[in-house]
């Protein structure tokens, strides 16, 4: 251990039911975790709970309180249930807090505080590792050895995998590459659906094993390192949704550019990193068939290297000219928080399915809108409502999202756009009603 390196007194306490082992009448198993200093453990702490039953009025009555962790009024036997879960975190951070008064600043180590919560138990052994690989490259080290050599893809499959790299250095720390077997991977697989990962995240975190594997020039081709996932339908706006978001009187500057960017994200079909890597000089004319011409985008696509070329109704052309057409940079979490906040304000409650499927398991999670919404809504929403306001036509949507396949006889992204221009823009018209051609308001 790094003995120049200080560690804090801080330790966190979660207690959540585990969804997807409900019985019929919906009581849930309740797990304790707890994370400290880049490492964690989980504990079933032998209790079940109702989150949630349907009171005499036939409206849903919440039983479990997310945030504090503890059984609330209506549920059976709730003082008693509560007694036992804080019991569970007195204990944990009395164990905690000797062990750092012990060794003042120094990393608190999970088997000694699994001695400490558990002196008669035997701790369960993590799996064997084979060899001490004190000169192997960690997972994170591999990684930023596999995002060097491709500098060049968007930020967003850059960072993909460090997931992986943190799962890792908290799960099995002393774990390397080369060192993944058929039982670790299982077991790794095991670890992540105890965690109610997403079979969407799994998925990554095992094409992540094999880009490790690659990048160190060993077989990653096995059965047991590849992971099928079904993916749950994603949050898209309806009409009047992106019509509320366009009328809505910005409360503070930081939000007016988030609504503005989120509605030019939008209309341009653009993904976070195209957005990020926005110039103006990507603007151009397209001229049409009968003569006229339309202001539009022709961009390189950051994720397949495409062309894309998009004609821009009225209103996002308004956007662009407000900002010089060219927006703030901002991280994608800063957007994340900013879009559900204008989200909020702008009174998009209705209740959405933001569903997960882990194991092959589907566990509902209904939450208003404005909890969901995140940078790349705008472009599901785009998809969506093209195909709706163009009777069907998925020519429109291929086109703004920069999906139109290409061959040898229509190699142009601009030859496509001026074909399908007038249809594009007469959608908008469609979708946006008496907003088309007007900025947002302020």
């Amino acid at each position: 251990m790094d003995q120049s390196k200080q560690f804090k007194r801080k330790i966190s306490v979660r207690l959540h039911p585990r969804l997807a082992e409900a019985d019929k009448q919906g009581y849930c198993p309740l797990r304790l975790t707890a994370r400290w200093h880049g490492q964690e453990i989980q504990e079933n702490t032998g209790e079940r709970v109702l989150p949630q039953r349907t009171d005499r009025h036939g409206q849903p009555e919440e039983l479990w309180s997310a945030g504090s962790g503890r059984a609330l009024r209506g549920h059976d036997d709730f003082v008693a249930i509560n007694g036992r879960l804080s019991d569970w975190e007195r204990d944990i951070l009395g164990a905690f807090n000797r062990l750092f008064d012990a060794a003042p600043f120094q990393k608190v180590e999970k088997k000694a505080l699994l001695a400490e919560l558990f002196p008669k138990a035997r701790v369960k052994a993590a799996t064997p590792v084979t060899q001490k690989a004190d000169d192997s490259r960690t997972f994170r080290q591999v990684l930023e050895e596999w995002k060097e050599q491709n500098r060049n893809l968007g930020k967003d499959s850059l960072r993909k995998y460090d997931q992986l790299a943190t799962m890792m250095e908290s799960w099995q720390p002393d774990l390397r590459p080369e060192q993944v077997t058929q039982k670790v991977a299982k077991e790794y697989q095991q670890h992540l659906l105890d965690l109610q990962k997403s079979d969407a995240t799994i998925k990554v975190h095992f094409t992540g094993l094999r880009k490790c594997l690659e990048q160190l020039g060993l077989k990653a081709d096995m059965p047991w390192l590849q992971y099928s996932a079904k993916n749950a339908p994603q949050l898209d706006l309806e009409i009047e949704e992106v019509r509320r978001l366009i009328a809505w009187r910005p409360t503070e500057e930081h939000l007016a550019e988030e609504r503005d960017r989120w509605l030019f994200q939008l209309f341009s079909g653009r993904r976070y990193e195209d957005l990020e890597k926005f110039d103006k000089r990507e603007r151009i004319t397209l001229p049409l068939a009968d003569g006229t011409s339309v202001p539009a985008l022709l961009h390189a696509q950051g994720k397949t290297g495409n062309d894309a070329a998009v004609p821009l109704p009225p209103i996002a052309v308004r956007i662009g000219e407000r900002w010089g057409w060219k927006f703030p940079a901002r991280t994608w979490q800063q957007r994340g928080e900013w879009i559900k906040e204008v989200a909020q304000q702008a009174g998009l409650t209705r209740e959405w399915d933001d569903r997960l499927i882990t194991g092959g398991k589907v566990v509902h999670n209904w939450r208003p809108v404005h909890q969901v919404i995140g940078t790349h809504t705008a472009r599901h929403t785009a998809g969506t409502l093209l195909k709706q306001a163009g009777n069907g036509n998925k020519a429109l949507a291929k086109l703004v999202l920069g999906h139109a396949e290409e061959d040898v006889t229509d190699r142009y992204a601009k030859d496509k756009a001026r074909l399908l221009a007038p249809a594009v823009l007469e959608a908008w018209r469609s979708i946006l009603g008496e907003w088309y051609d007007k900025e947002p308001a302020t």
